[in-house]
């Protein structure tokens, strides 16, 4: 169709403009003389008219290129598009880079589809994801935190305050908002929230002394919530630790270092002093220690996010 139709109505419609114009003719104004005609004008306010009324929603009307992502009847999705689920869930897919499952009650956004990212937005609802484009390509908004593949299958899920959780299975996922960082592996989850950002990371078998004091020292930096989950940590735990350890200070990361240092064999250059300033090294050879893969591969894909 020849897009000018929408403005000037030069040009072959389509047939879902033809039906959306059948279905907006109720809804014309006739009780004054016509004025001249303005036909942006008169598109805009009748697709105004039209979205209040609950008749059509925003994808029909700004409709960026078509993508590679594919809705069950064979349409394409195009960039800007939103998709809202109801009662029943929907399933989009793109033979180069993955499949989406997006559950009932759900309203998920396609943002831009490129050479460079598939870049979403989860208002609200969960889908669950099964991605094989190459790591860092996917991403997904939230309202509190932006949420990168690192090659993975994970579910996440927005609450209506926001707030999100994200549960991977296979692969790497991580969190992102003003440069706090989480980083997810398979078997964890980590809640991101509105005006806190990216929380701290757990097994999903972690004890419930361990994510309990975790959200409180997330929500409110409590040092006793900070002290109930440096002892509440085993070995597997240390994956929460690291993260504690990057954003403490002082004695608190003293503390917290202590406990990592006796759960994981710690290489020579992961030394408490230099974790205490901050080095960068010394934090990355803590990393390392985790034997959860070195940090050299999520600094080369954290370079394509950014």
């Amino acid at each position: 169709m020849n897009e000018e139709y929408l403005w000037d109505r030069t040009g072959e419609p389509d047939a879902e403009t033809v039906r959306l114009e059948q279905l907006l003719g109720g809804l014309k104004y006739s009780g004054a003389p016509a004025l001249p005609r303005k036909p942006r004008s008169a598109w805009w306010f009748a697709a105004a008219a039209a979205i209040a009324a609950g008749l059509i929603t925003v994808p029909l009307l700004f409709r960026g290129p078509v993508t590679t992502w594919q809705l069950p009847n064979g349409s394409y999705v195009r960039a800007g598009q939103i998709i809202e689920t109801s009662q029943q869930d929907s399933r989009i897919a793109s033979d180069a880079n993955g499949e989406v499952t997006i559950d009932p009650g759900s309203r998920f956004r396609l943002v831009a589809a490129n050479d460079r990212e598939q870049r979403f937005d989860l208002q609200r609802g969960a889908i669950h994801a099964m991605i094989w484009a190459p790591p860092g390509r996917f991403v997904v908004d939230t309202p509190s935190s932006k949420t990168i593949d690192l090659g993975c299958s994970y579910t996440l899920a927005v609450s209506d305050n926001g707030t999100a959780m994200l549960t991977v299975d296979i692969g790497w996922v991580a969190f992102e908002r003003n440069k706090v960082e989480s980083f997810i592996p398979a078997g964890a989850a980590c809640v991101t929230r509105p005006n806190k950002g990216p929380g701290t990371p757990y097994f999903t078998d972690a004890p419930a002394a361990l994510t309990d004091a975790l959200a409180r020292f997330d929500i409110s930096g409590d040092p006793a919530a900070l002290e109930t989950a440096v002892a509440a940590s085993r070995r597997r735990d240390a994956l929460s630790l690291w993260h504690l350890m990057i954003r403490t200070h002082g004695a608190e990361r003293g503390e917290v270092f202590d406990r990592f240092a006796s759960l994981v064999t710690l290489p020579r250059e992961a030394t408490r002093e230099g974790i205490l300033r901050g080095d960068s090294q010394a934090i990355d050879a803590a990393w390392d220690a985790l034997a959860l893969g070195k940090t050299g591969w999520w600094r080369e894909w954290k370079r394509q996010w950014q």
